[in-house]
């Protein structure tokens, strides 16, 4: 299983790091999870048009297991 990381967009964006076996499964895992609501500035109305997934290359102590 590949590691992503997970930016889900609610008028500002929420950041996720996600276990998954590609970008579009990542996104997905990503949606379920709880709105990190210090990280959201306005209206929680989604925007899926700019979800992205990034696919990490290097581990580093932040990342979630």
């Amino acid at each position: 299983m590949e590691k992503f990381e997970v930016k889900i967009y609610y008028s500002g964006y929420c950041t996720y790091k996600i276990d998954a076996e590609n970008e579009e499964q990542a996104i997905k895992k990503a949606r379920d999870f709880e709105v990190n609501k210090d990280e959201v500035l306005s209206n929680l109305e989604n925007w899926q048009e700019a979800d992205e997934a990034l696919k990490i290359e290097k581990l580093d102590c932040e990342t979630a297991h």
